[in-house]
């Protein structure tokens, strides 16, 4: 246990992840700067028993009235989202990996360009079982070749919405170095989002005063897939944002009181609980929640999804999604956002898988702990 007293860039995960989960933080604060600009053209949908995310790299973000329409269908069945909403800090992971033969990334659009920064776009795992659904809510299933894509064509297409967010909170945060805000992604933007905080800016958004819950998930060091039987260490940075310290004894509880398909026997109090935080979180400080995942034997492609809690003496802090891909192909390595083939942007093609990200099955650290980062100023 220690501080971590230096925040980590984005493109420190050029090189050291497969998963965009790695820039939720900055994701996040991109996105809900994009609603400030524009109020309802970026909102969040939160994940439950019946809207999973398949991979902890999903931004739960769509434009409002898309939003709408897809929990409309998951009100009755379950819709597994493989990757909505994209952020330029992720679409630059993405390119960048590919342009390194890394993580499986068949094609990749350049930033700025993917149909999923359009905010209006969606993969879904079960996408065969809701075809009819979706179509009655609005959703076109129209990308020939691409049978996991949806989009809502009632929604305006917002690329580039994203790379102004991105300039506006650089600005905000680097008074003394500003950038064009022109919404156009070249060197000069990339060179700023290269060295951003993965975490996110000490300034986000004005508009978003109020937080929905005082735990703010800022980073998931995790992967996007697992093999059969394979164990993960999964690294949560959270920001306690709330006005209550959080003791030692916050438990990491399955929501719901239910049982998680992700349970780790040797770490694990039981398939409810995962144990304790073991540290105090101050508010306004951030910790890391670290803890083991184990996927369960399949014999195909099987996406899971739990939703965990923070919560002590009856109180609860918030909630920590987390999404994995069992997959029995030998592609566990790959990112879950690994084709943009389909995209309507350009896109650049040719990449090959040269290394994966076995870094994170190696099992030499506890369970469970949690380490206190430094408050950010």
């Amino acid at each position: 246990m220690g501080e971590i007293e230096s925040e980590v860039s984005v493109a420190t995960y050029t090189t050291t992840s497969c998963s965009t989960s790695v820039v939720v933080g900055l994701s996040k604060q991109i996105a809900e700067e994009i609603d400030c600009m524009n109020p309802g053209s970026l909102v969040k949908f939160n994940p439950s028993a019946n809207l999973q995310i398949t991979s902890s790299a999903v931004l739960p973000y769509l434009n409002s009235t898309a939003k709408t329409r897809l929990e409309q269908v998951a009100a009755t069945k379950v819709v597994r989202v493989n990757s909505a909403f994209r952020t330029v800090a992720q679409q630059y992971l993405i390119a960048r990996w590919h342009d390194l033969g890394r993580c499986g990334i068949a094609a990749a659009a350049p930033p700025g360009r993917s149909n999923h920064e359009g905010g209006r776009a969606l993969d879904i795992a079960n996408y065969s079982s809701l075809i009819s659904a979706m179509a009655g809510k609005g959703w076109a299933h129209n990308v020939p070749g691409d049978p996991v894509h949806f989009e809502y064509l009632g929604a305006p297409d917002i690329r580039g919405r994203d790379v102004l967010a991105f300039q506006r909170l650089w600005n905000r945060n680097n008074p003394t170095a500003k950038i064009s805000e022109d919404g156009a992604y070249g060197p000069q933007t990339e060179s700023k989002l290269r060295s951003s905080p993965a975490t996110g800016f000490a300034k986000g958004a004005t508009c978003k005063t109020v937080r929905e819950q005082a735990a703010d998930v800022v980073m998931i060091e995790a992967p996007d897939k697992l093999a059969p039987g394979m164990k993960a260490n999964i690294s949560i940075s959270v920001n306690n944002m709330g006005e209550v310290d959080w003791p030692a004894s916050t438990k990491i509880m399955v929501a719901d009181n239910g049982a998680s398909e992700l349970y780790d026997g040797a770490s694990w109090t039981s398939t409810k609980e995962v144990g304790t935080i073991g540290v105090d979180v101050p508010a306004g400080s951030m910790g890391v929640v670290q803890l083991t995942i184990a996927a369960p034997m399949v014999s195909e492609e099987t996406p899971l999804f739990t939703q965990f809690v923070l919560s002590n003496a009856g109180a609860m802090f918030g909630t920590i999604n987390i999404g994995v891909t069992v997959t029995p192909y030998g592609d566990h390595d790959n990112s879950s956002e690994s084709d943009d083939m389909h995209d309507d942007g350009a896109h650049v093609t040719g990449g090959c898988n040269a290394g994966g990200n076995a870094s994170w099955f190696a099992l030499g650290i506890p369970a469970l702990m949690l380490v206190r980062r430094r408050r950010r100023r």
